[in-house]
């Protein structure tokens, strides 16, 4: 296993994007440019915690739908449920509003955003692609982990050189970028992004000028807008390699211009047939790519010796070789892994208090209807904050003793850093609170009731022990680390 650092800048992971990205440090990637799967219900199908790409030549439309709810891993809706309660919001109105296929989609999509926001070095964007079947949805899932005030634009990418075949309604020739910066101090290269001025313009007018006739037309062109008329790659023969989803050069080499300059690393999670990843060899930049098809290596090959799609039919028979490949790669100085990378910068393990020799497992997490079970049972049905004791089991909440904000790994889902709450307990304390600080807000507001609220160090107490025995009974479920 490697960790990400420069020496292996320019590799290719052929795996399940959620476990490169886990594996990446915080604050690395300069920029993210991707175009993920669509849920257009075609060609893949998969769930929140993974997916298999299971896209077939020639046979398109006989697949099963790409997302299914009650695929959707319970762990993932937990996570999402409890460190981001916005993002879970625009999960479920996605449900009710478009379905619950979609909201599986969208799903599968947050939990790898959230990744990818974690990984983003503060000045670091992100474009991502999509169409019209679920770009609503999505713009609100990034507005929930990006925040509304990162977002610069929803860019237009308008291909004129496709047939319109409805009848029914306007023929669809666009699809949408959407484009956010993680803070203010992502750069942007806006004297890059220049188009030439059309015949028809009068350039004074067109110009940086604002109709000064004092001045001429900016050579680099007129400043461009967010709609970017680009043909699809129907008419480059040389540039196709047959995959359906492909998007033409011209657009990613536009976006990694904009907002990254040479020798930054450019991250693509669906890279597919490498589009993203030789925009960035062409101009200067470090890349990383993630894909689970085995051809993919083959396509980023083939397109960086400019062998043209004719040619590249002599080579087919290669595309899962791994000799063939390895020898291939050597000039180019490109990096191969079937392994996800290893975290360097001291992650917080899913148990922050427990001895670093045990590494508890996403499987072995429990689900929040085993804590609630737990808690209750060990300590009675009594709100953590304020002392009220519920009649129904079901008029507590659990919730965490420190917030899910506030800190870049945020406080975890273990048992050991549970509490059971009345709703309005939960709703004072938010995600910002410590359980100490919500009850010096209940005492100072006299929402205290009588009796003794649960001693945090004696729960503390049991629930290490707690998940010691659970250890100690399944070790087959855990890797020791450093023994």
């Amino acid at each position: 296993m490697f960790p990400i650092t420069q020496d292996i800048a320019n590799t290719l992971y052929e795996l399940d994007n959620l476990e490169v990205l886990r594996g990446i440090n915080s604050n690395s990637i300069d920029l993210i440019a991707t175009d993920p799967p669509f849920n257009t219900k075609r060609n893949r199908s998969g769930t929140a915690g993974f997916y298999v790409d299971s896209w077939k030549w020639g046979n398109i439309g006989l697949l099963p739908d790409q997302w299914q709810w009650n695929e959707v891993h319970p762990k993932w809706l937990e996570t999402i449920q409890d460190g981001h309660p916005e993002l879970f919001q625009v999960i479920e109105s996605t449900k009710f509003v478009q379905g619950e296929d979609t909201a599986a989609f969208l799903c599968f999509l947050s939990v790898r955003l959230l990744e990818m926001h974690r990984i983003l070095k503060d000045t670091g964007s992100i474009y991502l692609h999509c169409d019209h079947t679920a770009n609503a949805y999505i713009r609100m899932a990034i507005d929930a982990i990006f925040g509304k005030d990162n977002f610069r634009n929803e860019i237009i990418w308008h291909y004129y050189n496709v047939a319109s075949t409805s009848r029914k309604f306007l023929g669809r020739k666009h699809d949408t970028i959407f484009f956010y910066a993680k803070s203010k101090a992502a750069p942007f290269n806006w004297d890059d992004m220049r188009e030439p001025y059309s015949p028809e313009s009068n350039w004074v007018k067109a110009s940086d000028s604002y109709g000064d006739p004092r001045y001429g037309p900016n050579e680099k062109g007129k400043l461009m807008h967010d709609v970017w008329r680009i043909p699809t790659i129907n008419n480059m023969a040389k540039e196709r390699t047959g995959s359906p989803d492909q998007k033409p050069l011209k657009l990613y080499k536009r976006i990694i211009k904009a907002s990254s300059n040479p020798g930054d690393i450019v991250l693509d999670p669906f890279c597919g047939c490498a589009t993203t990843l030789i925009a960035a060899k062409k101009l200067n930049r470090r890349w990383i790519g993630i894909d689970r098809r085995s051809d993919a290596r083959y396509h980023i090959i083939t397109r960086l010796a400019d062998i043209s799609k004719a040619e590249r039919k002599r080579f087919e028979k290669y595309t899962t070789d791994k000799a063939w490949l390895d020898k291939q790669m050597q000039p180019y100085e490109m990096h191969y892994r079937t392994e996800p990378p290893v975290r360097t910068d001291n992650p917080t393990l899913a148990a922050a208090n427990l001895p670093s020799v045990f590494l508890i497992t996403e499987e072995f997490q429990m689900t929040r209807a085993e804590i609630h079970k737990t808690l209750i049972n060990q300590f009675g049905p009594y709100c953590w904050g304020c002392n009220f004791k519920a009649p129904d089991p079901r008029y507590l909440e659990l919730d965490h003793i420190n917030p899910k904000s506030g800190t870049d790994d945020h406080g975890q889902h273990h048992i050991n850093n549970r509490a059971l709450l009345c709703k309005p307990c939960n709703l004072e304390k938010s995600n910002r609170m410590t359980l100490l600080e919500l009850r010096r807000v209940n005492k100072r507001k006299g929402y205290m009731k009588d009796g003794v609220l649960a001693d945090l160090s004696e729960v503390s107490k049991w629930t290490w022990q707690y998940l010691v025995k659970r250890i100690q009974e399944a070790p087959h479920q855990y890797s020791l680390n450093g023994i």
